[in-house]
């Protein structure tokens, strides 16, 4: 029997899936291969759109530096590395349909969908790290629009950021600051800022209510954050657990000048945050930093783990570290991009003077999850399921 890991994603069986796959894909896809193929095992791409058997499904193999299309029986192990999976279904076979064919035919998937409907959701997330620690996470709450809770933010911070309820790489962002003689908003889109600098509250939800558009959107208390020469930063652990602990890996995004988004998608750059501390705190105050950020992870992913034993394949926390050097998680995937560099370049485009960034960044996290899925492939397999 031919040995496959699943890779789940948005692929299309009419396009070309090395055009169409961000660089995280590709480059997890390739990468995984190469790491299990002395152990006999292959990857193959698929996406639940179009599904509705698990018996044979299309979908890529990879094989070399190519994709080639073709069709297997659905894998006993996949990787969970879609997006909008709900939307995909929907003119399908169905979100709730798809989940129960999965569970039937006994197929595992990692992270599992329960954990990333919990997840995706910023205020369920905002629950479940309250269960864990309630000073971690900033107050968050579905948003309303009404005046009395705007004005109930804005009494414990200064500043509220007002996003979507689903992650959106930083895109439709509102933070509203109290500034001398009322308020500045500004709206975050595709990397650029609209920006409104003197409002009174009222107007200022009335601008917000016209641009949300009815979306779900949840309100959020904002941190006097820690800066490096006027630009704001988080610093992002991914979480990887390669079968049998955690491995945390730290990036750092910088925003630019003026902006209060580190996301790389809103021209946030990429740093090495063991680089960036020191230079900004001092050895010692950063390696205190950084092992409170790193317990803080560490102990957040045992506690998830603990909720879905087994079921987490890595996990992303985004911390904002407040002027004492605290830190606050403002935002959990389930899906985190490669870490560092490895979600905007492909691996076919990489050059020799990235050999440092993927030894530090790339390498590790991929490591840990081709360990976790042949994990999980050789246990199927020893229990016959």
């Amino acid at each position: 029997m031919e040995r496959l890991i699943g890779l789940l994603c948005n692929c299309s069986m009419v396009r070309d899936p090395m055009a169409q796959l961000s660089p995280s894909i590709i480059n997890r896809a390739f990468l995984i291969e190469r790491m299990l193929r002395p152990e006999g095992i292959g990857v193959f791409l698929w996406s639940p759109r179009g599904v509705t058997s698990a018996d044979v499904i299309e979908g890529y193999t990879v094989s070399g530096d190519e994709l080639v299309a073709g069709r297997r029986p659905m894998p006993r192990v996949n990787a969970n590395w879609t997006y909008g999976t709900r939307r995909m279904l929907k003119d399908g076979i169905g979100y709730n349909h798809f989940k129960r064919l999965v569970q039937d035919a006994g197929v595992r998937v990692y992270v599992p969908y329960v954990f990333a409907e919990v997840v995706s959701n910023k205020r369920k997330a905002y629950d479940v790290v309250r269960s864990f620690d309630t000073a971690l996470h900033p107050r968050t709450e579905d948003y309303t629009g009404a005046l009395l809770q705007v004005e109930s933010f804005l009494r414990d911070a200064g500043t509220v950021f007002i996003k979507p309820r689903s992650g959106n790489r930083g895109n439709r962002i509102f933070v509203l600051r109290r500034v001398a003689g009322g308020f500045a908003l500004k709206y975050y889109e595709e990397g650029e800022q609209r920006q409104f600098p003197l409002l009174g509250l009222e107007a200022a939800i009335s601008v917000v209510q016209g641009a949300a558009g009815g979306r779900s959107y949840v309100i959020q208390s904002g941190i006097e954050p820690l800066q490096v020469d006027g630009s704001v930063f988080d610093v992002r652990v991914v979480m990887v657990n390669d079968g049998r602990r955690w491995h945390s890996i730290f990036e750092t995004r910088l925003a630019p000048p003026g902006s209060d988004l580190s996301n790389i998608y809103q021209g946030g750059s990429i740093c090495v945050t063991e680089t960036l501390l020191t230079q900004h705190l001092g050895s010692a105050a950063a390696r205190d930093a950084l092992a409170t950020v790193d317990r803080a992870a560490h102990g957040l992913a045992a506690y998830l783990e603990s909720l879905y034993p087994g079921d987490l394949m890595e996990l992303g926390f985004d911390f904002v570290l407040d002027r004492g050097c605290a830190p606050h998680l403002v935002e959990v995937n389930s899906k985190p991009g490669v870490a560092g560099f490895g979600s905007e370049t492909s691996i076919f485009e990489w050059t020799a003077a990235e050999e440092a960034s993927y030894e530090r960044w790339v390498k590790p996290h991929v490591t840990h999850l081709a360990a976790f899925l042949k994990a999980k492939l050789e246990s199927a397999e020893i229990n016959g399921t």
